[in-house]
This record gives structure tokens, sequence and C-alpha cells, in this order.
């Protein structure tokens, strides 16, 4: 993924939106289009150079009348006339995110290594709402990897108290002969 291209065309499309008053449109657009992404292979077919790109923009008009904004299909069109369809799946998600900024939502994404209760969530939800003064949204990944503690992530901002990132540091620390 290049970050740069997939921002570019996120700006893009985000600006339009707001033009055009259509931003939560667009964000439903872009999460039916990843849900029928998922079902169907729709951007596996659209990446295929065995198929004419006339054939894939008919099954993009085709597949346009499953939108609520009129700016999906124009910008599945652009994508695919760039040769960028490929990077679909993470537009549609820097746009969720850049959607949600706009609104005052920040997402949180935290892992833990087993699935913690509903309870603790809330204390962790309403204490990072304190902390950021935003409405925060979690993210919850289960990961067995990290052995035990919490790896935050807030935006660009990652507070890793992982065990498995203590044991990497402390293993660091020992070849370089900090602990002689």
């Amino acid at each position: 993924m290049d970050p740069v291209v997939v921002d570019r065309y996120v700006l893009a499309l985000f600006g339009a939106a707001q033009k055009t008053s259509q931003e939560q449109l667009v964000e439903q657009d872009l999460l039916a289009l990843r849900t029928e992404n998922r079902r169907s292979g729709l951007k596996n077919f659209l990446e295929n150079p065995r198929y004419p790109r006339t054939i894939k923009l008919r099954t993009i008009e085709s597949i346009g009348t499953m939108f609520v904004s009129n700016l999906m299909t124009s910008f599945l069109r652009v994508l695919l006339m760039h040769s960028r369809i490929g990077f679909l799946e993470e537009i549609a998600e820097r746009y969720t995110d850049l959607y949600r900024e706009s609104k005052g939502i920040v997402v949180c994404d935290l892992v833990f290594v087993s699935q913690p209760g509903q309870e603790f969530l809330k204390l962790v939800e309403e204490e990072l709402k304190r902390i950021t003064h935003l409405d925060v949204e979690l993210r919850i990944r289960v990961d067995p990897a990290i052995l035990g503690g919490v790896r935050l992530a807030i935006k660009n901002y990652v507070l890793d108290g992982t065990y498995r990132k203590r044991l990497e540091s402390m293993k660091d620390r020992l070849l370089e002969g900090q602990y002689t």
C-alpha cells in the first residue's frame, strides 16, 4: 500500500463528498462496497488484466445502482482508469477514519491476549474519552501472541505494554550487555 496514493484519493473523495454534503452517504456506500467485495470478489475481477476495461466499466455501472451517493460510481471509474482499484480497501478504511475524525470520533485499537469483559471496556472507553476529549470508538482484537498486557493505538500513537514487547526489549538489552 502506498499511503501517499491512498491519501490523495481519499482526500479527493472526501472533498467532493463535503461539497455535495454526502460524507455519510459515501461512507455507507464504501461499507456496502467492502461487503460486496468480500461476498463476490469484485476487487479481484476489477484488478484482473484478462478482462477488458470496457467490461469492467459496464460492471461498475451496473453495481452503481446499489450506491446511495451519486459520487461512488464516478469514483470507481476514476480508480479503474488510473489503475488504482487495488487500493480500494485501504481507501475505504482511510475514508471511514477521516469521516469519523470530522465528526469528532477517534478510533482506538486495543489488542488483548483474551477477550476483555464489557465492564472493563466501558471503563477504558470512558478514560480514553476523558484523555482525548473526543468520542471514542474501540476496536478490539485478540492476539494470544502478545502473551499478556495490552497494546493501544490511537491514530499514529502506539502504547505497547505487552509482555512480548517487554521480553523483546529485555532480550535486546541483554544482548547489548546492559545487564552485566
